[in-house]
């Protein structure tokens, strides 16, 4: 979205639409990212641009997104994870999610980075320009943990290769503060550690929505059942939920 020349002479519009995708300006290396603690900052630097020429062909790819397309072990997943492409080639990617909260589709190593999000049940779509090269690249959804419990994959330019992936880089919070929120579970993933949870706004760290937090320890999991309310603390530094206590129980 908005990657090629001059949007292919102002053919895309210069502002993404309402839920669709967000219209990133081209990174340099070093560029900063929000919240480095919630996300995976060495897969969020750019390691390969998209064309600069006009693109060579043109194809589009449906992907769904949702619970229904879980395996084993997982929450959420993409329908298929693995998507091809021709070098220099537009790709539009069309999105349909079939829960009912937001799902995002990122390749966050592109520059500039394609984001695709929409709140289900819904579709929605937009375009990107690929780098003109043999390469795979990373993709996931971008909502924090979303890809942890399963919502990950790629996409093959050409013949591929090995994933690209930006060097690593030390970024973790020294944020020590708590945070307290209250909120509705979800789903339980104990072999995971993780918890979803349906969350009010927590003052300084998130706003309401239902979100995937990892558990520490995960024995903190133990009896708890969809539906339950509780109360809740995350460590400010690894954004994991450290205590919780059940306020009213569906059982």
């Amino acid at each position: 979205f908005g990657t090629t020349v001059e949007y292919y002479e102002k053919g895309w519009p210069l502002t993404p639409p309402a839920g669709g995708a967000f219209n990133y300006p081209v990174r340099d290396e070093a560029s900063a990212l929000p919240r480095l603690d919630l996300i995976d900052t060495e897969r969020h630097r750019p390691v390969a641009s998209s064309c600069p020429q006009r693109p060579r062909s043109k194809r589009q790819i449906v992907v769904k997104a949702g619970r229904q397309y879980a395996r084993p072990g997982e929450v959420f997943a993409f329908e298929p994870r693995e998507l091809h492409a021709g070098r220099c080639e537009e790709v539009e990617i069309v999105l349909e999610n079939t829960d009912e909260i937001r799902h995002d589709l990122m390749i966050p190593g592109l520059n500039p980075v394609f984001a695709l999000n929409v709140v289900g049940p819904k579709t929605a779509s937009a375009s990107f320009v690929t780098p003109d090269e043999d390469m795979t690249l990373f993709l996931h959804c971008h909502i924090p943990a979303h890809d942890k419990v399963g919502m990950m994959g790629k996409l093959v330019v050409g013949k591929g290769g090995e994933l690209k992936a930006a060097p690593q880089l030390t970024t973790l919070s020294k944020d020590r503060k708590p945070y307290r929120g209250v909120g509705t579970v979800v789903a339980t993933t104990p072999r995971a550690g993780r918890l979803i949870v349906n969350h009010g706004d927590i003052p300084g760290f998130m706003a309401a929505m239902e979100m995937s937090f990892p558990v520490t320890p995960p024995s903190l999991l133990n009896g708890l059942n969809a539906g339950d309310k509780i109360r809740f603390s995350i460590d400010g530094a690894s954004s994991a939920i450290v205590s919780i206590e059940v306020i009213e129980s569906v059982k």
